[in-house]
C-alpha cells in the first residue's frame, strides 16, 4: 500500500453507494463528482489491478484507478506518487 504525501484530487466518474443488505441501512453513498485521493493498492479485485483510496468528507473507500480522472496529474511526482 503507497499513502501519498499529499492528496490527489480526481474526479469520480460513477455514483457509488452500498446499502446493508439486512437492514436496507446505508452505508457509504458517493456521489459522481471531485473527490480526495489519499493512496493507492495493489488488487487484482479491480480492473487494471490497482486501487485507489478515496475520500469525499465523509467516508472512505477503494476504487479501481480507471474510475478516477486524475485533475493534480503529474502533481506529487517527487513524492513518489506515480501515474
Amino acid at each position: 500500500m503507497k499513502l501519498y504525501d499529499k492528496p490527489i484530487r480526481a474526479y469520480l466518474h460513477n455514483e457509488l453507494s452500498a446499502i446493508e443488505e439486512h437492514d436496507g441501512e446505508l452505508i457509504y453513498h458517493f456521489e459522481k463528482g471531485y473527490v480526495t485521493v489519499l493512496g493507492e493498492f495493489e488488487c487484482e479485485k479491480y480492473v487494471g489491478g490497482t486501487a485507489c483510496i478515496i475520500f469525499n468528507q465523509e467516508d472512505v473507500i477503494s476504487v479501481g484507478k480507471g474510475m478516477l480522472r486524475f485533475i493534480d496529474k503529474g502533481v506529487n511526482e517527487k513524492e513518489g506518487a506515480f501515474f
